[in-house]
């Protein structure tokens, strides 16, 4: 009786595993295939050069950027700052040049007088701060070169006994003191004593008023009082207000003076 051959053993996925361990250059082929496919499609998603360097090019091109607009600020900036001293100047240069026609404001019209004070106020606004008596340059010898005051200017006087001469205004605003003196024809001189009531205005109490050069003190009396704001201050100008509507600009003459000897 002929025998039968037996059956092969049927297909399962254990035996499948089973020949592909037992076959190692099948499945060493297997595990190549499937590395070159995962980095063939890492590849189309990540463009050659890598997401990590297209990452940092884009932060140094936008730190370049942003080191450029600095540097432009900057300039600008300065630009800004020397344009604004240059137009300080010139509001300066203006406004001397026509107190330089009306006498220290002797001969002034109304007319001068509405421009002079208009020009003022365009240097006032160019100071933004409003502290000049913490500043050391209101400190020293100032002369006036324009002012409103008819009793300063000796308006309601004969010619021969007006103020011809420079009139000084000396403040020492570390000691809160002041002195004033004219030039010929009398000499007269006034000290008095400050009490700030703001950083840029004070209280003015007149102490002494001296003629001819201080030969002749006598002492002020209480009533002899006023107000004094000044609007703005620089190293060569300061423009002041009192309390009765007078404007009052001054010059730069001995930064030194101070008022440590007595008056």
């Amino acid at each position: 009786m002929q025998s039968r051959a037996n059956p092969p053993p049927p297909f399962t996925r254990a035996s499948a595993v089973h020949r592909r361990r037992l076959h190692p250059i099948s499945n060493t082929r297997n595990i190549i295939t499937r590395r070159k496919a995962f980095r063939k499609k890492k590849s189309a998603v990540i463009p050659r050069g890598g997401f990590l360097e297209d990452a940092m090019e884009f932060a140094k091109q936008k730190s370049s950027e942003v080191e450029e607009t600095i540097k432009s600020a900057v300039t600008t900036s300065s630009s800004s700052s020397s344009n604004k001293r240059l137009n300080v100047e010139e509001l300066k240069e203006a406004l001397l040049s026509k107190i330089a026609t009306v006498e220290r404001g002797a001969s002034a019209s109304e007319e001068d007088k509405e421009e002079i004070d208009l020009l003022a106020q365009k240097v006032e606004n160019t100071q933004k701060r409003k502290n000049a008596l913490e500043t050391e340059e209101i400190n020293g010898k100032w002369e006036l070169m324009y002012t409103t005051s008819a009793s300063i200017l000796g308006l309601t006087k004969p010619k021969i006994f007006q103020p011809s001469g420079p009139i000084y205004q000396t403040i020492d605003a570390r000691n809160l003191r002041a002195f004033n003196s004219e030039s010929a024809p009398f000499f007269n001189q006034v000290s008095a004593e400050l009490t700030p009531t703001t950083k840029s205005s004070v209280d003015v109490q007149f102490k002494k008023f001296g003629l001819f050069g201080g030969l002749i003190k006598i002492n002020a009396p209480e009533s002899a009082k006023g107000k004094l704001d000044t609007t703005f201050v620089d190293e060569d100008l300061r423009i002041s207000r009192g309390d009765k509507g007078n404007l009052f600009v001054l010059l730069m003459r001995d930064r030194s003076a101070n008022l440590d000897a007595e008056y």
